[in-house]
């Protein structure tokens, strides 16, 4: 009979039956990630969050900053690039967002010396994968 009622207890906040069920969700906020439109716009403004967050000095600050920028990552991960690029570009935006997710996870342990550390190797990411955004001037003038 017990094991009934924990079994019955257990479908019941599954199910959203009782309050306690679905509290676990409620606060946190859904957020819809669209596809980006401005590539390029996107990227500029990904670079100033950036700055922001390098400048800041409090966690608080700099976690909002980090949540912004992961979404600006993940817009311009809907995006479809061509298809020579995108494998890589994707490769690239997939390790950014690995990045962003330890920075994270320092500022919510209030560790703003290690999220700016590890904030630094996103900014060597971008480098090293910007050059692959665009085409160079050869493969402009003789393909690739």
């Amino acid at each position: 009979m017990t094991l009934l009622k924990s079994l019955s207890l257990a479908v019941a906040m599954i199910c959203g039956l009782l309050p306690l069920g679905n509290q676990a969700y409620a606060d946190e906020p859904v957020v819809k990630v669209v596809a980006s439109t401005d590539v390029e716009a996107t990227m500029k403004s990904m670079s100033y969050t950036y700055r922001q967050a390098m400048l800041t000095s409090e966690a608080n600050v700099m976690l909002n900053l980090i949540d912004k920028l992961q979404q600006l990552v993940a817009s311009v991960q809907l995006v479809q690039f061509d298809q020579k690029r995108q494998s890589v570009l994707q490769q690239g935006l997939t390790e950014v967002q690995s990045q962003l997710a330890l920075v994270h996870a320092s500022l919510v342990a209030r560790d703003i010396n290690t999220a700016k550390e590890q904030l630094k190797k996103v900014a060597a990411l971008r480098m090293q994968y910007h050059k692959e955004r665009s085409p160079s001037i050869w493969q402009l003038l003789f393909g690739d």
